[in-house]
């Protein structure tokens, strides 16, 4: 098996090869892996934000989720 060091080291050999002319897609091409990793993290720090809520907001919430929405909505639309 592979680890994640020798993969990176082929991956680095591959790059060299590159021509100079394909540099800027490939770096295109990172860039968005890493907006995509960055984006991931974001989103996941957001786990278990809820995870101590009160029982009785918790079920306020979404019994009243259609008519809050609704209120919101017309707010909104003013």
């Amino acid at each position: 098996m592979i680890t994640d060091t020798q993969k990176r080291q082929q991956i680095l050999r591959k790059i060299y090869r590159i021509p100079s002319e394909k540099l800027k897609e490939l770096d295109d091409f990172v860039s968005k892996l890493e907006k995509e990793i960055h984006k991931k993290a974001k989103i996941l720090s957001f786990a278990g934000a809820w995870q101590n809520i009160d029982d009785s907001v918790l079920k306020d919430l979404t019994e009243n989720l259609i008519s809050n929405r609704q209120k919101n909505k017309r707010r909104a639309d003013e």
